[in-house]
């Protein structure tokens, strides 16, 4: 019995709150424009709270969700300066803003047109906003579509964009070619 009470006492102590590893600092690398209080609204972790490899996880897995970032990595390293301490370093690539979108080639559908056509489907592509590649292939097939009510069901819309690294922002271009235009 005094040794099984021994045992449990010394797995006590390994649990206690002094050998339990606690988050001395929190980074974020790769940061431009999202701002740090920003990113930690979408995470639970905190300096000073315990370290736990899952809740780690989870909170990237928040960051990859708030659609602020292409690319979400995390490493935890020890502290320098406490045996206890953990830094727990998210390095963060963020989405590219889109700074234009050009139209070439349309002429039976207006800007306004467009804008309501993306508004009523939810597309989300506008100046301004962030740059998603599945948003641009959504947007290519509402102007076909538009194209199609407007008389020309053999319209080709084809999107492409520029990305400028030293900006991170994008310029999207989406090359019509209305066809002939289907007489009623």
């Amino acid at each position: 019995m005094l040794i099984a009470g021994q045992t449990l006492a010394a797995q006590d102590v390994q649990k206690s709150p002094s050998n339990q590893p606690i988050i001395e600092r929190l980074e974020f690398i790769g940061c431009r424009r999202v701002e740090s209080g920003t990113i930690r609204a979408h995470i639970s972790l905190r300096t000073g709270d315990p370290y736990d490899a899952e809740q780690v996880e989870r909170d990237a897995q928040a960051l990859r969700d708030a659609g602020f970032f292409d690319e979400v990595r995390y490493k935890v390293v020890d502290s320098p300066d406490d045996p206890n301490g953990k830094i727990v370093i998210f390095y963060l690539t963020e989405k590219p803003i889109i700074r234009r979108i050009e139209y070439r080639g349309i002429r039976s559908i207006t800007d306004q047109d467009l804008l309501r056509a993306y508004q009523e489907k939810k597309i989300g592509l506008a100046v301004e906003t962030y740059f998603d590649q599945t948003k641009l292939t959504r947007a290519a097939d509402v102007i076909k579509e538009l194209l199609a009510a407007h008389g020309h069901p053999s319209a080709s819309v084809v999107p492409t964009y520029e990305k400028v690294g030293a900006t991170n922002t994008v310029t999207i271009l989406f090359s019509i070619n209305e066809g002939p235009k289907q007489k009623d």
